[in-house]
């Protein structure tokens, strides 16, 4: 029997109040741990490595060795001009045995270069990086692959820092829409067709890596371009997402916008790979070990998905690069 005070229905309306608050409650907690739950959350920290020196070996030519060839693709100043068309050259290593009409299927690996280096530099003899190329092919430590290095810049040549950085932060677009669809469609590589959608399908098959301000771009093509691209090479540099040396200024902000990009595609785990290396010696070193330590703390990223390579005795140059490149192909593009 109900007590003569209460009216018949006042549990009940106080069970609907209940109900609605605690839906309120709800609705704002899924909203905040998804923005911020990837701090509450347990998993296994990227794996931290130093990086293996090159054998002495791989720095001069192998048996077997890839050739050089040149694509011309049509494209436009994103920067400054987003509307009239330009020429611009891609520089491409084409691994030993690469048969077009053989029915062979290659994985892609897209390079950028740092701050007043060319889109060739990385071919340069002097360098020796094609050299160890050859050797991982030849060597099987490497699937064959063909690599393609790029320039964020109009006319492939070196600018002022502030134009290269505004130059750099519109290169996903060119990537996107012009790079990706001419190469493969010339190539033979696991692209179907130059469709977005058949890109899409092949992106376990490519990779894309930089050194220095290519690295701050590397860093961009994750965030802009992760429905192409599985596997991301940052070399001596982190990401301005939010503004220069944001891995050290702005960590959390940061590597939030990188949590973004992944859940934004609902991307698993095991839908992406970053092999981040820096030279202890390096000045970028600070803000690349920021932005690293920041990304541990997140789930999204671990040792499924992540490997940070630290060479010792690594300065801000190409030797670095070479050893970096030298460890990080084997494990993204595994032998079969």
């Amino acid at each position: 029997m109900k007590p003569a005070s209460e009216k018949p229905d006042s549990r009940l309306n106080h069970r609907a109040l209940f109900v609605s608050i605690a839906s309120v409650v709800m609705i704002v907690f899924s909203s905040l741990y998804e923005k911020y739950g990837s701090y509450c959350k347990t998993s296994s920290v990227p794996e931290t490595v130093f990086t293996s020196a090159v054998p002495k070996e791989y720095v001069s030519a192998a048996a077997h060795q890839g050739t050089l060839t040149e694509i011309t693709y049509t494209t436009k100043d994103y920067s400054i001009d987003p509307m009239t068309p330009i020429t611009k050259t891609a520089y491409v290593y084409l691994p030993y045995g690469y048969d077009a009409e053989a029915d062979m299927q290659y994985d892609v690996l897209y390079t950028m270069h740092g701050w007043m280096m060319k889109a060739q530099d990385y071919l340069d003899e002097s360098f020796h990086i094609r050299d160890v190329f050859d050797h991982l092919i030849e060597d099987e430590k490497t699937r064959p692959f063909i690599a393609v290095c790029l320039t964020f810049d109009a006319h492939n040549e070196p600018q002022t820092y502030e134009r290269s950085v505004e130059e750099l932060a519109v290169f996903q677009y060119e990537l996107r829409n012009d790079v990706i669809p001419a190469v493969e469609a010339q190539l033979s590589t696991y692209a179907a067709s130059s469709r977005i959608n058949d890109l899409r399908r092949s992106r376990s098959h490519r990779a894309f890596a930089g050194f220095s301000m290519g690295s701050v771009t590397t860093w961009h093509q994750f965030l802009f371009n992760l429905d192409l691209i599985h596997s991301f090479v940052p070399m001596s540099g982190d990401s301005w997402i939010i503004g220069q040396n944001g891995g050290l200024q702005h960590p959390e902000k940061t590597v939030s916008r990188l949590v973004s990009a992944i859940h934004d595609g609902w991307y698993k785990p095991t839908d992406y790979l970053i092999y981040c290396a820096v030279g202890a010696q390096d000045p970028m070193f600070p803000q690349v070990d920021s932005q690293v330590h920041e990304m541990m703390r997140r789930q999204e990223f671990s040792t499924e998905n992540m490997i940070y390579g630290i060479k010792q005795d690594g300065y801000h140059d190409m030797n670095a690069v070479r050893e970096y490149f030298f460890n990080a192909l084997p494990v993204i593009f595994p032998p079969d």
